[in-house]
């Protein structure tokens, strides 16, 4: 097992930097010697300062010390997750492929990481549902027990509600986005979950308007408003822009729903987000609010010619 003095030697090593800067005004120089040794545990404090002084986060490090190379995971979970965030699973699919090289990614639980983009690929790229769908139930069957509440399995439950939705099975789209909810449900409070909290939220949402029920998509997608105006992130928002739009359409409230709509268009136009706008447009209101004279023709005929929408 890895220990954080490994992490701070190796990116010492890596910055070309000497145990004397290093330690200067922080600790003596033997201090940092017996850390990267093993044979002395840093207060928090110092593993701050020290991380300060290299330009890393070393606490991030803790949840990867279990890792053979605990810094190169740490560097693709990174690119993973911003791929993700882009919805690029081209890129995200040869980082991948890059990725397995590694023996970390063959042990669990880094190996669902490597499914989950797999599986993605296979989704949002090949279009091949009913097979993710096998593969995704045959990866729930085998998790241990350990893992049962892994942030990971959350993910691998959002991509079979995903595929449950885009086939038409909607009582079962629900059962997994409550199973990955149970996994997140006490993580709002907790940064890094930040992501899959969004797409939990999302998938809810989602459901909620396939299913007709739109007055949960409006309480929903309000609370995910708030929940994001609240931690000031802004990830994929567009999607409850639009589904606050559409759900408000659809109860009547034409007014509420263009603001709504626009606030989704320019959001679109601001950030890339071709296949967000994709499965947005195939919702069965998009083309009637799109032609909403309210909108003002020259923000709509941008978007139509930035997203090739005829």
């Amino acid at each position: 097992m890895n220990y954080v003095g490994n992490i701070i030697k190796k990116y010492r090593c890596m910055l070309k930097m000497s145990r004397k800067t290093l330690s200067e005004n922080i600790c003596s120089e033997k201090y940092v010697y017996l850390i990267e040794k093993g044979e002395r545990t840093p207060s928090a404090y110092m593993v701050g300062m020290l991380g300060d002084r290299m330009g890393v986060d070393l606490f991030d490090y803790y949840q990867y010390l279990d890792c053979i190379n605990p810094i190169a995971v740490r560097e693709y979970i990174k690119r993973f997750n911003m791929y993700s965030r882009k919805s690029d699973f081209v890129a995200l699919k040869k980082e991948t492929d890059t990725a397995v090289n590694l023996p970390d990614f063959h042990r669990k639980p880094w190996i669902y990481e490597i499914e989950i983009n797999r599986l993605s690929y296979m989704i949002f790229i090949q279009h091949k549902y009913y097979e993710a769908m096998r593969n995704l139930n045959d990866v729930i069957s085998n998790i241990e027990l350990k893992y049962s509440m892994d942030i990971r399995v959350a993910k691998i439950y959002i991509l079979l509600s995903i595929c449950c939705m885009l086939t038409g099975s909607l009582p079962n789209a629900k059962k997994a986005v409550s199973s990955a909810y149970k996994i997140v449900c006490n993580k709002n409070k907790i940064d890094k979950y930040e992501q899959i909290i969004i797409t939990v939220r999302i998938s809810s949402i989602s459901m909620h308007y396939l299913s007709g029920e739109f007055d949960d998509v409006i309480r929903e997608g309000s609370e995910l408003f708030h929940y994001q105006h609240e931690i000031n992130s802004y990830e994929r928002i567009c999607y409850t822009y639009f589904y606050l739009s559409f759900a408000n359409y659809k109860k009547g409230s034409y007014d509420e729903a263009i603001e709504w709509f626009k606030k989704g268009i320019y959001s679109v136009l601001i950030d890339n987000r071709p296949m967000d706008v994709y499965y947005m447009s195939t919702q069965d209101v998009f083309d009637a609010m799109m032609n909403d004279r309210r909108i003002n023709r020259g923000v709509i005929r941008e978007f139509r010619e930035k997203y090739n929408i005829g």
